[in-house]
């Protein structure tokens, strides 16, 4: 693997931890999942630092490396309702934002706009990864503390979701309306 490929091997590996995750997660191997989820999560800085500052950016890396980060979270959630430790109201709330963002960056696409991740889009990412922490954690160590402030990171997750899509809907408006009327 030559350095020029270094961003997009991150994101392929990304994506193909998320089987991995996904099993150690079911098999009970908490903080063995927990630590690929977070290593592959920071991959996700990694590959965008590289690209950006050694101008390694691709169509590729641009089109893979949001999903891979969608696959990534989405997955683990979707293991968290199967385990019971998650309900699927706001799972698929999450998700549904994940596809709404997506298609209006396939939208911004077809009209060759590149539309990047907004700072609330980031802070929804954070918040994301903050919860599937949290919960990993607590399903290894049974934390009072932690198990009390689940719900409220719950609610945080599907706020910072709302409020990201909202502003992705906001911020190109132009570019749906754009879309839809012709």
């Amino acid at each position: 693997m030559t350095d020029e490929n270094l961003p997009n091997s991150l994101t392929v590996f990304r994506i193909l931890s998320v089987p991995f995750v996904m099993f150690l997660l079911l098999s009970g191997y908490n903080l063995a999942a927990l630590g690929l989820f977070l290593f592959a999560s920071l991959t996700d800085l990694a590959d965008g630092y590289i690209a950006r500052k050694y101008d390694r950016t691709s169509p590729f890396g641009k089109f893979a490396d949001p999903i891979a980060d969608k696959l990534l979270v989405s997955a683990v959630f979707i293991t968290l309702v199967q385990l019971g430790k998650l309900t699927a109201v706001p799972v698929v709330i999450i998700i549904s934002r994940e596809f709404l963002v997506t298609g209006i960056r396939l939208l911004g696409a077809t009209e060759n706009r590149v539309i990047s991740a907004s700072w609330f889009g980031k802070t929804k990412t954070v918040s994301h990864i903050v919860l599937i922490v949290a919960i990993t954690v607590n399903l290894e160590f049974r934390l009072v503390w932690l198990e009390l402030s689940i719900p409220w990171l719950i609610y945080l997750a599907i706020a910072t979701a709302l409020v990201s899509g909202v502003d992705y809907v906001y911020s190109n408006r132009e570019l749906i309306k754009e879309c839809f009327l012709d």
